[in-house]
């Protein structure tokens, strides 16, 4: 039967809708929902405001959801702002309803100005607040399993485009250099002569210039230079648009553009990003930067102790190697060459102190190469360093899922805000996916995992066995044949 041509239908007058009822059992929302107490950010940021005076400022745990909601859908504060009043799902997660959007009231929840929330989150940037949020979600992985006491982690870096052009780069122009002698004698100079007249003046035959039109202005600062034939540099241009910001390539055949590098040491086991960090790019940024973190999460987590760190050829150098020797971490770097170098022994003593430092200074840096090749070569963290790409999986959904690509706004302080936000929307994803896993029943349940070291040692039994069977075997089959 043919369904009839539909009419305008006119709405009821008088609607329930549950918002509860509108959002699936297992959507993303929900799951965050369950898995992470937002209360606690009361208590984080009560220092902040002020009881008797000011007006009441937006509740704090909601406008944390909404910054979590721009980074989880990769959305805007303008783009985002536009889908709530039409999204269940974002009105539910902010404690909200259609009624408090259309229809605002003093006495109900609403939904706070976007302006409201720039501000808010430029003063908590600027008190760290966000890196309170990421250190509480670090450790509810680490209370839920996810993480276990001994981590096998990695550590990577990544560069993030900013939020400038290069055609906003301009020179450096250093103040001249002038003796105090000098400077005192052109203040002498300008103190005599003698003051101009700044009254105003009646004469009206010479009306003052009109001031240019805005449009004017805009073709104005629109216009580019030519670039061709000029070579800038770090040390010569600077960005007037974003100073932080540094002309950085990774490869030879890349493009030199104005970005930022954002660092990760990450749980190879359970992608849990453990340290996140932004920083302006450099040669050196990602061998000083990791050891930074690693300090830092000695003190943050104690809990949890690193024990072997997996790298690329980058961090192959011998001071970062020792750093981590000293820290009692086990290097997983992938060097260059595997075989060992002769240490050297030199016939000649020298009464030089600056030659034998160098001397000694070789020596040592030979002797830590050769520390971590054999490490290498035992082959008892092969199966460790296969998983050293997983942190290139995260910086992948951090750029493609959640905009790590280009920096949202400008300064290291905005980069490094967006980067501790995305690596929290990250574990949270990763531990509501942990805690939606079945649990294991029968024998699986009574399976215990075996430690690195216990894997390493039954390897090592297992190939001297075989080793003493087969030098046992190859006599008595020798005898036999003869």
């Amino acid at each position: 039967m043919k369904a009839r041509k539909s009419s305008a239908i006119q709405p009821q007058m008088f609607q329930f809708v549950d918002m509860d009822e509108l959002v699936p059992k297992k959507h993303i929302l929900r799951q965050l929902n369950e898995v992470l107490d937002f209360s606690i950010i009361h208590d984080w940021v009560a220092s902040l405001y002020t009881e008797r005076t000011g007006r009441p400022a937006a509740d704090p745990e909601r406008m944390v959801r909404l910054m979590l909601l721009s980074y989880l859908f990769n959305h805007s504060e303008r783009e985002l702002y536009q889908l709530l009043p039409m999204h269940a799902g974002y009105l539910w997660f902010c404690r909200l309803d259609f009624e408090s959007v259309l229809r605002p009231d003093p006495s109900r929840p609403s939904l706070p100005d976007r302006t409201t929330l720039v501000k808010t989150r430029k003063l908590w940037r600027k008190h760290g607040i966000f890196e309170k949020l990421m250190k509480h979600v670090v450790n509810q992985c680490i209370a839920s399993g996810l993480v276990s006491s001994d981590v096998h982690a990695s550590v990577d870096g990544t560069q993030v485009r900013a939020n400038a052009s290069i055609h906003s780069m301009k020179e450096i122009t250093l103040a001249p250099v002038e003796s105090i002698e000098d400077y005192l004698a052109r203040m002498a100079r300008q103190d005599e002569q003698p003051e101009r007249d700044t009254s105003d003046s009646d004469d009206d035959s010479q009306p003052p210039a009109p001031p240019a039109r805005k449009e004017q202005r805009l073709e104005d600062d629109a216009t580019h230079e030519d670039f061709h034939g000029k070579t800038f540099s770090n040390k010569t241009h600077r960005s007037v648009t974003d100073p932080d910001a540094r002309l950085y390539k990774k490869s030879n055949g890349q493009e030199a553009h104005l970005r930022y590098l954002v660092h990760h040491v990450t749980d190879v086991h359970s992608g849990v990003i453990l340290s996140a960090r932004a920083s302006i790019a450099s040669g050196t940024a990602e061998r000083e930067t990791s050891l930074q973190q690693l300090s830092a999460i000695r003190f943050a987590h104690p809990q949890i102790r690193i024990q072997t760190l997996s790298a690329d050829k980058a961090y192959g150098t011998a001071d970062y190697l020792q750093a981590l020797f000293t820290q009692g971490i086990v290097p997983l770097v992938s060097l260059r060459n595997l075989v060992l170098e002769e240490v050297p022994n030199y016939q000649r003593q020298t009464k030089d102190p600056e030659r034998q430092r160098k001397r000694l200074a070789k020596i040592q840096e030979i002797q830590i190469r050769n520390r971590a090749k054999q490490i290498q070569l035992t082959g008892s963290y092969r199966h460790l360093q296969k998983l050293r790409t997983r942190c290139e999986h995260v910086f992948a959904e951090s750029k493609v899922a959640h905009g790590l690509g280009r920096a949202r706004s400008r300064g290291l302080d905005c980069m490094q805000e967006q980067t501790l936000l995305t690596a929290t929307i990250q574990n949270l994803k990763r531990l509501c996916r942990f805690k939606n896993k079945r649990p294991q029943t029968g024998a699986l349940a009574c399976k215990k995992p075996k430690s690195v070291k216990t894997e390493a040692v039954s390897g090592l039994l297992i190939s001297v066995l075989t080793e003493w069977f087969c030098s046992f075997c190859m006599p008595v089959r020798q005898l036999e044949l003869t």
